[in-house]
């Protein structure tokens, strides 16, 4: 890289600090705050690559800082660093915070070392940051986009549903995983709206796969399913847009749907070359398995995209 990353660790534990500082700060310009509101004040004046946070701290959890940073500098990669297996905390993050990745305490030094460098080569390749207020303009966008839903959930159809109609967009439904497949080989898709199974079948693979060949679809879960391990997994290999619990909030739900379709329209406007996601592999050999399989069913996606 010509350009010297710069990565803003924040955690109220100065050993930690000074732990990951003495880690990277060969590879990287490192800068460090104990207090989540300097950390901001910091982003206001200066360019910061990637934001790392602790979850656990006085006065601000990590969750909250990364929403906050997201309005002040929408550019910076953020990441939740943590030691509990917080499900609240996890979904916070995602839905507000809108993380890059999620890692836990103690931290892996290979895994988090692989986790900067991604961040990093990815904040280098990403498009102007658009202000917060440019953003809003968008919030209810004009333009139709291609909704598939991967759930037979009345509920979840009905409010999937009304968004379209009232957005102009077009929905798209699939009775199973092959059914997916042949819909997105065959048509545009711009928000996928799933379970975590349809037609008793997991569609976790299906979206870890489209994450790696469909930079630009967007992916919202609405689930019953609360296993934290399965969400960790969702941000950090599949990099979900959103995770919606059921039973269904309509308000909760409509807000996520709003923010999928507006930057969806802000995807759509940028070169491919540009729009890059960088999901980590699956550690589960199975599930590689799967996601490499699938991967090869979507040809036709793939050719599209590339064409």
């Amino acid at each position: 890289m010509s350009e010297r990353i710069r990565i803003l660790f924040v955690d109220d534990e100065e050993r930690i600090l000074r732990s990951l500082a003495l880690q990277f700060r060969r590879e990287y310009e490192v800068l460090t705050e104990s207090d989540p509101q300097r950390a901001l004040q910091r982003l206001k004046t200066e360019q910061v690559h990637v934001l790392v946070s602790d979850q656990r701290m006085p006065g601000m959890t990590g969750a909250e800082l990364l929403a906050a940073a997201q309005q002040i500098a929408p550019q910076t990669l953020r990441i939740l660093l943590t030691g509990y297996s917080d499900l609240d905390a996890a979904v916070d993050a995602l839905n507000n915070g809108g993380i890059f990745r999620y890692l836990t305490k103690p931290w892996d030094a290979q895994e988090m070392a692989f986790t900067l460098r991604q961040a990093g080569e990815l904040a280098l390749r990403q498009t102007p940051p658009v202000a917060p207020a440019a953003a809003a303009v968008v919030a209810l966008p004009t333009a139709e986009l291609n909704v598939l839903l991967l759930d037979d959930d009345p509920q979840t159809l009905a409010v999937v549903a009304e968004f379209c109609v009232a957005g102009g967009h077009r929905l798209l439904r699939a009775s199973s995983v092959a059914h997916a497949l042949q819909v997105l080989n065959q048509e545009p898709i711009d928000l996928l709206v799933s379970d975590l199974t349809l037609a008793g079948e997991s569609t976790a693979p299906l979206l870890k796969t489209l994450a790696r060949v469909h930079p630009r679809l967007l992916s919202l879960v609405v689930t019953p399913f609360q296993d934290t391990q399965a969400l960790l997994k969702l941000i950090n290999e599949a990099q979900i847009f959103r995770y919606l619990p059921k039973p269904i909030r309509k308000g909760l739900f409509d807000k996520g749907l709003q923010a999928a379709a507006a930057q969806a329209l802000l995807l759509r406007n940028q070169p491919i070359e540009r729009v890059v996601r960088l999901p980590t592999p699956p550690r589960d050999e199975r599930e590689r398995e799967k996601v490499g399989s699938l991967l090869g069913m979507l040809g036709r996606l793939r050719e599209r995209l590339i064409a």
